[in-house]
């Protein structure tokens, strides 16, 4: 307590008592400084108390939010028609991007920018609510005619100082891998990501006020100086401080583009967990009293830690007949297509359960243990997993320069959520790919032709720059075309347009303005298919195609798939929004268009 009583006006060699204040020093009572000192004191320790006080209510509500979630989720309340109302309602307002703001936030959704736009409101009335604003003129003890100037500036300081603190622990549950929100209300732990960096900012922004604020105090308000200021910037707690905060600058320049482009992706995610840890250790101990914060974010670090260990010992750790374990990576059959794209598959011996949609990371020894990547399989749930993987830089540029028609892999996961919860045998089905993307949306499709029967109807589009990228998936195409349910159409954006085949007779679905849009268009049923495959030398149109196919499955429930690059994923929540019409929904008329995607690729 020493080391801040010149701080807070308080000796307490002479203290009567004490009085204890969560999270904060405490109070020498009765204060026996001068009057303006002790009015000083009372409106410090109040503030801070409220502030707790706020904090616990933000926490209340996190809390209680995600409960109240978790049972929506999970019960037939969003099957409702009130539910399905809602969904309508926030998929048509919500779902779509804030263009005129994409320079600040990228392309994210407007419900994301909104939970954002919440918490900053919420941050900022209660960073000034509860401190009464004041200065006070006050003398220094035993030196006549020197006063210090306080002010409400110091409490308000401390304020910002414990907002940061709290929101620690959101900043990592919004960023684990095992997600505890995932499993509370069903949406993938990627999607949390938007709101990791922002969080990340303003606890940034706070701390850098909080000691701009300090600053102010000790260095132009108190006196004398500088021999106040030399004395407090000593302090054990004030170097902790400045350590801290030089960690926290160091997490947020490594984690901007720039910096990831010139040190590399894997580089930034190492570095941000060691300082991330250095981090919440420097603030610890730069004020221990808030611990309460910072132990549960280094409890969930070393949790989410240790399950990732556990899923990756689960699927290759065995046990050898003389009772002794071994740790063995699994072999994989690798298939070159062109520079840049490589397609895998293995067999893992203790099979998994994980569920479509989620996907894996992937780790290759023969080019280093110490970075993994995640891929979705694009195979159904079983012990054969079939992955595709594009050159971009880094470790992927790596593993595609691969020689030779094997390599070592080890598997962590599964990750991620259930896309097809809530799929029935009726619901209609659009899924939309570009490039590797589809090994997103291809096991929706291949599980649904796999069943067999069913009402709802089922179309791929799938836009890749040649027509020959086709043989990544050959087997699984040629499955999904054999299908009596599913349609396949195929663009290919970079090859020359070709004639059109006229051998088949087209199905009465090929009529539709979606299947015939380009000229350079080759048209072809797979024997015992119904369907007809088509394939484009054009790039696809996705408004149009959802309409049309919104149009075509009238009146049902549509789910639309989507993985690809941003613009693509921009354009489909652009269509799938205006698709929804919440009073049609409400009146029976029609049902909620939902759309589930993945944008990792970006």
């Amino acid at each position: 307590m020493s080391s801040i009583s010149p701080r807070h006006i308080q000796d307490f060699n002479d203290a009567a008592g004490l009085e204890p204040h969560w999270g904060y020093a405490d109070r020498v009572i009765p204060c026996t400084s001068d009057a303006g000192s002790c009015e000083y004191l009372d409106i410090v320790y109040w503030a801070h108390d409220v502030g707790m006080l706020y904090m616990g209510a933000m926490w209340a509500v996190i809390i209680g939010g995600l409960m109240v979630w978790g049972f929506l989720y999970r019960t037939r309340v969003s099957q409702s028609r009130l539910g399905a109302t809602i969904s309508s309602f926030t998929t048509r307002h919500f779902l779509p991007e804030l263009r005129p703001l994409r320079f600040l936030f990228g392309r994210t959704t407007r419900l994301q920018i909104a939970a954002l736009a919440l918490i900053i409101t919420y941050l900022s009335v209660f960073s000034f609510a509860g401190i009464v604003y004041k200065s006070w003129i006050t003398p220094v003890k035993n030196m006549p005619g020197v006063y210090n100037t306080r002010s409400s500036l110091g409490p308000w300081s401390d304020r910002i100082g414990v907002i940061a603190y709290a929101l620690t622990p959101v900043s990592i549950l919004l960023v684990m891998r095992e997600s505890l929100l995932s499993v509370i209300t069903g949406v993938p732990y990627q999607h949390f990501n938007f709101l990791h960096r922002w969080t990340g900012h303003i606890i940034l922004l706070q701390s850098v006020l909080h000691t701009i604020g300090w600053c102010l105090v000790e260095i132009r308000f108190y006196q004398p100086q500088p021999s106040v200021a030399v004395t407090w910037i000593k302090q054990t707690y004030m170097i902790w401080g400045v350590v801290a905060l030089i960690f926290l600058l160091l997490l947020w320049g490594l984690a901007t583009r720039t910096a990831q482009r010139a040190f590399g992706y894997e580089f930034f995610r190492k570095a941000h967990y060691v300082l991330a840890m250095l981090y919440i250790g420097a603030i610890y101990a730069h004020w221990s009293a808030l611990g309460c914060f910072l132990i549960p974010s280094i409890l969930l670090w070393g949790i989410d830690r240790a399950i990732r260990l556990g899923r990756t010992a689960l699927i290759h750790y065995h046990l050898l007949p003389d009772g002794r374990g071994v740790f063995s990576s699994l072999p994989s059959k690798i298939t070159h297509y062109g520079e840049d794209i490589l397609r895998i598959d293995l067999i893992n011996p203790n099979p998994t359960s994980w569920a479509i949609g989620q996907h894996f990371y992937l780790t290759f020894p023969q080019s280093s243990i110490w970075q993994s990547h995640p891929f979705t399989p694009l195979s159904l749930p079983g012990p054969r997993h079939s992955y595709l993987i594009r050159a971009k830089r880094g470790e992927t540029q790596k593993v595609t320069a691969f020689q030779g028609d094997s390599t070592p892999v080890i598997l962590t996961g599964p990750y991620g959520a259930d896309i097809m919860r809530g799929v029935s045998g009726t619901s209609n089905i659009l899924c939309v790919a570009g490039g590797t993307g589809i090994t997103f949306v291809l096991p929706v499709l291949m599980q649904l032709a796999q069943r067999g029967e069913g009402e709802g109807i089922l179309h791929l589009v799938w836009a890749v720059r040649r027509k020959e990228d086709e043989e990544w998936i050959a087997p699984e195409l040629e499955f999904l075309r054999r299908s009596p349910r599913v349609r396949v159409t195929v663009y290919s954006t970079r090859s020359p347009p070709s004639t059109p085949a006229s051998a088949e007779t087209p199905g009465p679905s090929e009529k539709n303005a979606c299947f015939d849009r380009s000229d350079s268009s080759s048209s072809s049923a797979e024997k015992g298919s119904n369907m007809p495959t088509l394939d484009h030398s054009a790039r696809p149109d996705i408004h149009q195609i959802t309409r049309d196919f919104a149009a075509q499955a009238a009146g049902g429930e549509i789910k639309v798939y989507v993985s690809g690059p941003s613009g693509m994923i921009t354009a489909a929540r652009e269509v799938v929004a205006d698709l929804n019409d919440p009073r049609g929904v409400w009146r029976g008329e029609r049902k909620p268009v939902e759309m589930i995607y993945d944008d990792r690729l970006e």
